[in-house]
């Protein structure tokens, strides 16, 4: 309700996208209801895979290998603003 994106989205693009069988009332609804079930379960998914992954990346080596990685990527972009003409 509070995000523009999805306003436009389904003010703008989703009702040239309604099956011509059905009246648009009903075509409106089943459209909602398939971007709603496909949200929930792309979400989902994410909620399974990142529960899973979850240990491995508490593991302390990952971690530290996580941080010097980011430190240096970090570094590169700080180099490069640095070096940089405008």
């Amino acid at each position: 309700v509070l995000n523009p994106k999805i306003a436009v989205f389904y003010t703008g693009l989703l009702p040239t996208l309604a099956p011509s069988g059905f009246s648009p009332h009903l075509g409106m609804i089943l459209l909602v209801l398939i971007h709603t079930a496909l949200t929930l379960v792309w979400l989902g998914g994410y909620v399974l895979v990142l529960t899973k992954a979850r240990a491995f990346f508490e593991k302390s080596a990952v971690r530290r290998t996580m941080d010097r990685v980011t430190g240096v990527v970090l570094i590169g972009f700080g180099v490069r603003v640095a070096t940089s003409r405008p």
